[in-house]
């Protein structure tokens, strides 16, 4: 089955079950999105096969505003440089930034991106730091991704802090930061909420790391659809299916399946 085959199989159950709604006729052809490998988000098998998170996310969201859908396999930079360029209709879930706002729309928010701080679950906690603050006047050693962004706190600690600076390790990807962290070679693996528990859960179990009791940074992620190929009326029937799922409960029933919907939202609540 091929990837378009797999989205139209979902987005079939989601008709069957919403019925095709009344601004069915906004959306005149297919819209194409170009999607990373991010489990549990978007996960590929070879360049056909998609599941996950968002892709259950995107089905839903497309049939209920009555858009076909078709995603892709690509790069995110490129994916972006498509968007802009108009080769590309558009990108699943990404952050809302002015730069990017001038060549595409952007929809409601779909979710929270959360990027949180894992210990090794022997960590004594006279040692765990209770907030970012104390992370970063700690001496704990942090180890990140190489490329990703952690925020502006983060950033700007990394920026400030020599100290700081000096003991944040980078990695080639995830798999080997979780094995750094169970190597002991850091104390603390920065990273998405859901991916980190993904990856943890397959390189070395699950029980052998805990979070920290805050979160480095939480962000919005929308649809993001280049305007030189797509119109703010499709835009705006996709924002409206965010808005109704998400009052009906569909986006947290779909959510729980991969990460539970109150763990985010220990998360992401305002501080009192």
């Amino acid at each position: 089955m091929t990837c378009r085959a797999l989205i139209t199989a979902v987005m079939m159950v989601w008709l069957t079950a919403f019925g095709r709604p009344a601004h069915a006729e906004v959306c005149d052809n297919t819209i194409t999105l170009g999607a990373i490998e991010w489990p549990p988000y978007t996960i590929w098998e070879g360049d056909r096969f998609a599941s996950g998170l968002d892709i259950e996310l995107m089905a839903a969201i497309f049939s209920k505003a009555g858009c076909n859908l078709h995603i892709l396999r690509m790069p995110f930079k490129r994916a972006l440089r498509d968007v802009e360029l108009g080769v590309l209709d558009g990108m699943p879930t990404v952050s809302y930034t002015e730069e990017r706002a001038i060549f595409g729309y952007y929809s409601v928010p779909i979710r929270n991106e959360v990027i949180a701080a894992f210990v090794s679950a022997s960590l004594a906690e006279d040692r765990r730091p209770q907030t970012f603050e104390h992370l970063a006047s700690s001496p704990l050693r942090i180890g990140v991704v190489l490329g990703g962004w952690y925020g502006p706190a983060f950033e700007e600690a990394r920026a400030s802090n020599a100290a700081f600076k000096a003991r944040v390790k980078t990695f080639e990807d995830f798999e080997i930061l979780f094995r750094a962290l169970e190597a002991g070679l850091i104390d603390v693996a920065v990273n998405d909420i859901a991916g980190g528990r993904y990856v943890a859960e397959r390189t070395i179990g699950s029980g052998s790391v805990q979070l920290l009791p805050f979160a480095v940074h939480v962000n919005d992620v929308h649809i993001l659809l280049s305007r030189k190929t797509r119109t703010e009326a499709e835009i705006n029937a996709i924002s409206q299916a965010i808005t109704t799922l998400k009052k009906d409960g569909t986006i947290d029933r779909i959510t729980e399946r991969y990460l539970p919907v109150g763990l985010l939202q220990k998360f992401t609540a305002p501080t009192p």
